[in-house]
């Protein structure tokens, strides 16, 4: 693949208005106090505005105290929370209702729109209509500004000014959750923001809001359900496309803060609310991701001062700032024969690559990147201003490693050594694991 150093000409002719928040998706699962604060601490030094806390189960016992734990993590500070009713894990809309109005006057509850209502979204549709929606709505303590995830109804994609039509009363804004990775297939596909585009239009003709996706990768081992939804520089990719559009979404949601069991997280993964099948391919002592976060922080700037991505400048302090990841072995076709559940769903469009992405600050020169696979090195790039990223094959077994050096040729800073590395065949966890390793360059 060839190397991406993000300068949108079209953008940069197209005058834009600022764009608006920027949320991260977050799972709710057990989880103690002393947690709780650290991911609020850590999402607020991000840039990041809110949890979108997904809710499946909102009258457990575990889920009642999770929820009460990160708000009161919130309370004394400018970050918010708003709730996502998880539709597939319960599809009864109203057995959110307790939660939701113990909340909708919470502080730290976030709002939006021309009344300050409380933001209220959702993960899939249900099978509700907008008559039986509406009525819910209205039943609340509150009436909600709803902004869900509605994109497996009828015609959201195919045909999105009669999604619209049939919605419009119902719905102040949409989010599309599917598209923040390519579909899966088993051929390497780019990330496009055509669809989200056209339903960004559809959207905005009815003077509503959009959200847009951004993620990294989807990898699940679990029960009897194994498939992968390729990566390798997926994240970059869409943090490019975002930025580049002429109209921009109203807002940004991460995907994911915490989600391990479908390997889609930034934050930490805590162990505590977390099956052993999942702690196998995804938890926070062998595969971290947190080394994506100074990507991040810098994508929030650029998008809340309305920069395209050669507009991208690392966090306040810093002259560049990166990321390398990788699987963990080589994708030879007898790499899952040992694997109970086979090769994932999307095997295919894994790649043996070594992926990076680097954000230079502006009037820094001669820095490049290189990277060594197995003690060799495969490639080098220049840098230049704003977000440069890129996906290096000739991968070998060993040792990973990506650094930016000067114009002398000395290491300004660097990252891989402390993963695992690529090895030969399927991993000791017996899982062909198709996470990533993910590594900040510092």
């Amino acid at each position: 693949m060839r190397l991406h150093i993000a300068i949108s000409a079209l953008a940069a002719l197209t005058p834009t208005a600022l764009a608006g928040d920027v949320f991260a998706h977050y799972m709710a699962q057990t989880l103690n106090g002393d947690h709780a604060a650290q991911d609020v601490q850590a999402a607020l030094a991000l840039g990041i505005d809110a949890f979108v806390l997904n809710v499946g189960m909102p009258n457990a016992d575990w889920c009642v105290s999770t929820v009460e734990q990160l708000f009161a993590a919130a309370s004394g500070t400018n970050f918010k929370i708003l709730f996502s009713l998880d539709l597939y894990a319960e599809p009864d809309p109203y057995a959110f209702t307790t939660m939701i109005n113990k909340y909708f006057s919470h502080p730290n509850y976030y709002t939006a729109g021309p009344s300050s209502a409380p933001m209220l979204s959702t993960f899939q549709p249900g099978s509700w209509g907008s008559d039986k929606w509406g009525a819910f709505l209205g039943s609340l303590s509150s009436k909600p500004y709803f902004v869900p995830d509605f994109d497996q109804a009828e015609g959201y994609y195919t045909n999105p000014e009669a999604f619209w039509y049939y919605w419009k009363d119902t719905l102040d804004g949409s989010f599309s959750w599917e598209q923040a990775w390519p579909a899966q297939s088993d051929t390497q596909t780019n990330m496009t923001s055509e669809v989200d585009e056209r339903v960004l239009s559809a959207t905005r003709a009815q003077g509503k809001v959009y959200m847009m996706g951004l993620s990294s990768l989807q990898y699940k081992h679990y029960n009897q359900d194994h498939w992968f939804r390729a990566g390798d520089v997926v994240l970059p990719e869409r943090m490019a496309q975002i930025l580049a559009l002429s109209t921009k979404p109203d807002y940004v949601q991460i995907q994911t803060w915490n989600d391990a069991g479908e390997s889609h997280y930034i934050g930490p993964v805590w162990s505590e609310g977390l099956l052993e099948e999942t702690l196998k391919y995804a938890n926070q002592e062998e595969h971290p991701h947190g080394g994506w976060q100074p990507l991040v922080a810098s994508f929030i700037t650029a998008f809340k001062n309305g920069a395209d991505a050669s507009g991208m400048r690392p966090p306040e302090g810093s002259n560049v700032v990166g990321a390398m990841w990788h699987h963990e072995f080589l994708l030879d076709s007898e790499s899952c024969a040992g694997d109970s559940l086979g090769a994932p769903r999307g095997y295919g469009a894994a790649q043996d690559r070594v992926n990076w992405a680097v954000v230079l600050g502006e009037g820094v020169s001669g820095y490049s990147v290189q990277v060594w696979s197995g003690g060799e090195l495969i490639a080098k790039d220049a840098l230049n201003a704003g977000l440069n990223y890129k996906s290096v094959a000739g991968v070998k077994v060993g040792e990973q490693v990506v650094q930016v050096v000067d114009a002398s040729g000395s290491v300004i800073i660097e990252g891989g050594k402390s993963t695992k590395g690529v090895g030969q065949g399927l991993p000791s966890s017996g899982i062909c694991n198709l996470n990533f390793q993910v590594a900040q360059l510092a």
